[in-house]
């Protein structure tokens, strides 16, 4: 994902709107919003603003809200595995992506998760050990 050079004021600010924008959205309306709002408010959690932090955690809490028990809605898995697989993402970061991994992966059509697996899989034994169960466990639902 390329940093912008947003000051810590900024990204909060634009935050908060989205934490607005998700409250105020219809459920259709979700799945485009949560393209744009997960993978910027998880990469959010790299700033060193604790202000900033707890909005992404607000954020995070209404979309596991609701979308918990709505699974025609579906989660941006491929930005969220892209941002995971960079070099330069931090552990916390991964930890965040990985959750959100699982919960878009079952969500997908059985093809699109046939489609996915493989690129899952690719590169496994360098991921975190913690993470490899995890993805082993996501791409074996596909068999």
């Amino acid at each position: 994902m390329a940093e912008e050079q947003v000051t810590d004021a900024e990204r909060e600010e634009m935050l908060d709107r989205m934490l607005t924008r998700l409250a105020l959205a219809e459920d259709s309306q979700l799945q485009n919003l949560l393209a744009k709002i997960l993978p910027y408010s998880i990469h959010s959690l790299n700033s060193p603003s604790s202000s900033v932090r707890k909005l992404v955690m607000e954020i995070l809490t209404h979309v596991n809200k609701r979308v918990k028990h709505q699974l025609d809605i579906g989660l941006p898995l491929l930005e969220l595995w892209k941002m995971y697989r960079e070099v330069s993402t931090s552990p916390m970061i991964r930890n965040f992506c990985i959750v959100y991994i699982e919960m878009a992966f079952q969500r997908l059509p059985l093809e699109e998760k046939a489609t996915m697996a493989p690129e899952l899989i690719d590169g496994l034994s360098k991921l975190p050990m913690q993470h490899q169960d995890i993805i082993l466990r996501i791409a074996s639902k596909v068999w």
